[in-house]
């Protein structure tokens, strides 16, 4: 019977022990940033200068040409999950917390054309 609640109670901690991305548990944490965030102002120079110069996203490359609106509109859920989950777009190095929270609240508010 000890046997059986030692691992009931072992079983019951280690379930109780996981790690989960702080950007999932805490979506519209921003951290800290609370300016306005547009799509001209922002969001089209963050990906010029982190995306669309290098070989990864420029017009004419295979990857999606994410400078333009319509085309990062439609692939909005994979570069939340990479630039700002996954942290491993763009590829030579993460993009600043700054850009990663401007990025998370521009995605939050519906990520207009603004």
């Amino acid at each position: 019977m000890k046997k059986i609640l030692g691992l009931l109670f072992l079983s019951t901690v280690l379930n109780a022990c996981y790690y989960d991305k702080e950007e999932l548990l805490y979506p519209n944490d921003f951290g800290g940033y609370s300016g306005v965030v547009t799509y001209a102002n922002d969001i089209k120079p963050m990906l010029a200068s982190n995306c669309t110069t290098s070989n990864c996203h420029a017009a004419g490359m295979q990857s999606p040409n994410l400078g333009d609106y319509l085309i990062l509109k439609a692939n909005i859920a994979k570069v939340e999950n990479r630039a700002i989950i996954l942290r491993n777009m763009p590829a030579a190095a993460p993009m600043s917390n700054l850009n990663i929270n401007k990025l998370k609240k521009w995605i939050a508010e519906g990520a207009l054309n603004n």
